[in-house]
This record gives C-alpha cells, sequence and structure tokens, in this order.
C-alpha cells in the first residue's frame, strides 16, 4: 500500500487540475458534477459509475438478469472507491499537498446520492411505470404479476406437475384432462399463496417495503396485489394454452405439427436435439413421473403398460401411493424395461415428454423475455431522462447548500476545539 501511495503522490500531481470545492458562482460548475479536468469525472472512466444503474436496469431480464446486476455492482464500487480515495488525497485545494478527509466525506456523500440512491431509484419506477402497460392487453396485469404467473408455470413443469393425460383424437380434435391440473396448481397452490401474500403484505414494516422495491421477491407481490379474477384468469388460461401444447407435442408428429400446429414447429425442432438422452436421465431420475404419466394417459400405446401395471395395483388407492413411492415405482418401471415392447414404449412416452417439455419451457421463457425487455426499457429511459438531472441536483443543491455547509461548520468546531483557552472570545 505505501508503493502505491508513493506513485500515485507521484503521478497524480502532474495531472493538470483544479480545485473540486466551488466557492463562488462564477466557479460553479456548469456541465453535471465534477471539475472537467478532473479525469475521474471524464468519460471513459466516468461510465463506471453507471455500471450499478446498467445492472438495476437489467436485473428485468429472466435468467440471467440478477446474476448481470450483483456482477455490474464490481465496476461501480471500483470506480466509487477510486474517486473517493482521490478526492482524499486531492484534499480541499485539490493540489494533492493535503489530505483532506472532509473531501472524501463530501464525494462519498455525493456518490451514495447521485450514483446509488437516485438513479437507482429512478431505475426502479421506469421498470415498474414501464410494466404496467403490460395490462393494456384486457389482461389488466402489470408485467411483474405476469411473470410471475409464468415463473410459477415453471416451477410447475420442472417438478413434473402437468402429468395429468390428454390425447389428440384421430379426428383432430383436443381431448383434454385439464380438470385436476387445474385443480393441483391453481386451487391447491396458488389461491393459498395470493392469500398468504396478502395477509403479509398488510403487516409489512417500512423497511421491507424498501428492501423489496429495490431487490426481488419469489412470492406472488404483484399478483396479491391485483384483482384476484385477473389473476385466476390469466393463470387458467395461460396453464390451459401450455397443457393443450403439452399435449400436441406428445402425441403428434412432426408431420402433424408442421400442418396443423405450424407455430409450434421451430419449439419441437429445438426440443428434438439430445432428446433421447433426457428421455434416459428422466427414466432414471422420475420413473414416479413416467408412471403418473402412463396411468393418466388416454392414449392407446399405453394401455398394455396400463394393464401390467394395474395387474399388481389393482385399486385406485393402491395406484395413488404408487405415484407417489419413487422406490416402488422405480422397481415398477424396471420390470416393464425387461419386456422389449415395453421398453420401446416407454422410451417414447420418455422422449416426447422431454421433447414437450423443453419446448414448452423455452416457450415460457419467451414469454418472459419480452416482459423483460420491456421493463429494461423502462429502466434505461428513466436513467436517460434523469441521470444529469439527478447528478445536478446532487451537487448544486445537497452538497451546497446542505453538505458543504455542514462540514464548514464541524471543522470550524473541531479548529476551536484545539485553540487554546485564552485565545479564545468568552462572551457573557
Amino acid at each position: 500500500m505505501s508503493e502505491f501511495s508513493k506513485t500515485y503522490s507521484v503521478i497524480m500531481p502532474k495531472v493538470k487540475l483544479t480545485p473540486i470545492k466551488q466557492k463562488t458562482k462564477k466557479e460553479e460548475i456548469k456541465e453535471i458534477i465534477q471539475n472537467p479536468d478532473d479525469p475521474l469525472a471524464k468519460y471513459p472512466l466516468r461510465a463506471f459509475a453507471y455500471s450499478n444503474e446498467v445492472g438495476a436496469a437489467v436485473s428485468a431480464m429472466p435468467v440471467w438478469g440478477k446474476a448481470a446486476e450483483l456482477l455490474l455492482w464490481i465496476p461501480a464500487l471500483m470506480y466509487l472507491g477510486a474517486d473517493i480515495y482521490d478526492k482524499y488525497r486531492r484534499g480541499e485545494k485539490g493540489n494533492y499537498t493535503k489530505a483532506s478527509a472532509a473531501a472524501a466525506v463530501q464525494q462519498a456523500i455525493f456518490q451514495a446520492l447521485a450514483s446509488v440512491i437516485l438513479p437507482i431509484t429512478a431505475v426502479k419506477a421506469g421498470q415498474k411505470i414501464a410494466g404496467y402497460t403490460a395490462g393494456f392487453d384486457g389482461t389488466h396485469l402489470s408485467a411483474d404479476a405476469k411473470e410471475e404467473t409464468y415463473n410459477r408455470l415453471l416451477d410447475e413443469f420442472d417438478n413434473k406437475n402437468f402429468a395429468k393425460g390428454s390425447v389428440v383424437t384421430p379426428d383432430g380434435t383436443l381431448k383434454s384432462g385439464f380438470a385436476r391440473v387445474k385443480e393441483r396448481i391453481i386451487e391447491e397452490k396458488l389461491k393459498p399463496a395470493l392469500e398468504s401474500t396478502r395477509k403479509d403484505l398488510k403487516t409489512e414494516g417500512v423497511f421491507a417495503k424498501i428492501v423489496r422495491f429495490f431487490g426481488h421477491t419469489k412470492r406472488p407481490v404483484a399478483s396479491a396485489r391485483a384483482n384476484e379474477k385477473d389473476v385466476l384468469d390469466f393463470f387458467e388460461k395461460q396453464a390451459k394454452n401450455l397443457f393443450d401444447k403439452q399435449t400436441i407435442l406428445e402425441n403428434s408428429s412432426r408431420e402433424e405439427i408442421a400442418s396443423q400446429h405450424p407455430e409450434l414447429l421451430n419449439l419441437y425442432d429445438k426440443a428434438t436435439k439430445n432428446s433421447e438422452k433426457r428421455a434416459r436421465l428422466l427414466i432414471e431420475k422420475s420413473p414416479d413421473y413416467l408412471v403418473k404419466k402412463i396411468l393418466n394417459s388416454e392414449s392407446g400405446e399405453q394401455k398394455q403398460l396400463i394393464q401390467e401395471i394395474t395387474k399388481e395395483y389393482d385399486s385406485i388407492e393402491k395406484r395413488r401411493i404408487l405415484v407417489k413411492d419413487k422406490a416402488d415405482s422405480a422397481r415398477v418401471i424396471k420390470k416393464l424395461l425387461e419386456n422389449p415392447q415395453h421398453k420401446a414404449s416407454i422410451e417414447k412416452l420418455a422422449n416426447r415428454a422431454e421433447i414437450a417439455r423443453t419446448a414448452l419451457r423455452n416457450y415460457i421463457k419467451g414469454k418472459s423475455i419480452k416482459l423483460g425487455l420491456l421493463q429494461t426499457a423502462g429502466g434505461f429511459i428513466a436513467l436517460g431522462f434523469l441521470a444529469v438531472p439527478i447528478d445536478n441536483f446532487v451537487h448544486k443543491y445537497i452538497i451546497k447548500k446542505f453538505v458543504e455547509p455542514g462540514i464548514e461548520t464541524v471543522e470550524a468546531l473541531k479548529n476551536r476545539a484545539h485553540e487554546p483557552v485564552e485565545g479564545r472570545k468568552i462572551g457573557i
């Protein structure tokens, strides 16, 4: 650290600098906040101060947004630390002759307000405002509420809760078995989650509200605040849409999908890549899901498998226990795989199940990406409009009218405390 300080003190004084602290109107900074001759106030170095705001703006993007937000804090914190240390070393006169803790404190307050708190608040507000436009499609739901729906549907897919059977009949009619899926994911899960969140929001403290505004939560806060009927209608519509698409992808050939459902063809083709490998993992890791798919299937292809299983599990109650017992399900699947004909049926079922699941996960992510782009655009627009005004406001009003006078008062009191008693003026 001592070698760095020596190098710093040798190099930095050679840079042409003028004092940061402005005392008269004539000297007041006309552009934004810092002295034009300050290298840390000029681009490209100045751009590092905005990396955390960029991170806040892209945080609305699904999958990678939150990780990017955390990573983009690194250059911002490095810049803020360098800038505050520079102002400390430069001192009140700006010539590096005498370090000043007061100058460092002043710059730390400025950066905290102008580079962290206020711009991130602007970005988050911009995201929220842009998100409200997502309800203009008649759903009356914000982007946040819709994204909560898609996230929950993704969780349901990952937890393999779309297992209820459904089939496309030879004449092309979709025969759906959606009722049980609806009961499981809406009645048993979504409604209780909304009710629990609403209760918690009523007793939520101010600090928790602030943390949630700037951070992220997995709870359905936006959905809980929205009209419940709108939320349930939207969720059911999206779940039914996904269930029907799953049925088509699991029961139709590529030719049938291309001719009858061309909008699904691209998703189908992408999902077929490595689908056999994923199917083998499904058979190995999730035998209970496969048994559930077999027993719930209305397809004639699974008829023999169903008959084999029901020979041993001859009651509804026994079959309910079976699909909840992974070890027992693994035993049943292993036994079925010993028959070449049954093995072919199971492998085909697993392969089509994985194709459908992968395709629909990508479909849901595509919907989330559109919402993320909408909110990200809102964040960047807010930052673009408010970045300079925020810098101006913090420098001209907060720093000049409050911070600088406060620091001068503290310095005066400190100097007075060190004066000899006989040198002080004593008033009566």
